[in-house]
């Protein structure tokens, strides 16, 4: 049912939480599949792929300032994630 109205489902490992900086996947968390969410009013979040373009490039807050309040997206080993203030992932299936 979750595909048919488009909601992501959770998986149970624990959130993690990290504050503004760098930060590389498969050292610092698993790759995988996440939803960031912005702790306190957001910033700017990227994700660079291994060969150093920006995969994701969004600015996540509150959807009335025009951000977004949640992006999904997919990590694997190598890449690397940069927040400009603290962002919560939660990994989702």
């Amino acid at each position: 049912m979750s595909s048919v109205t488009g909601q992501i489902q959770e998986k149970k490992e624990a959130p993690k939480v990290f504050s503004a900086g760098q930060y590389i996947v498969g050292q610092d968390f698993p790759e995988g599949r996440y939803k960031a969410v912005p702790v306190g009013q957001g910033s700017n979040f990227f994700i660079y792929g291994s060969d150093g373009s920006a995969t994701v490039n969004t600015i996540l807050g509150s959807s009335a300032d025009g951000n977004e309040p949640e992006y999904v997206f997919y990590t694997s080993e190598g890449d690397i994630m940069r927040t400009e203030a603290q962002v919560k992932l939660i990994p989702v299936k």
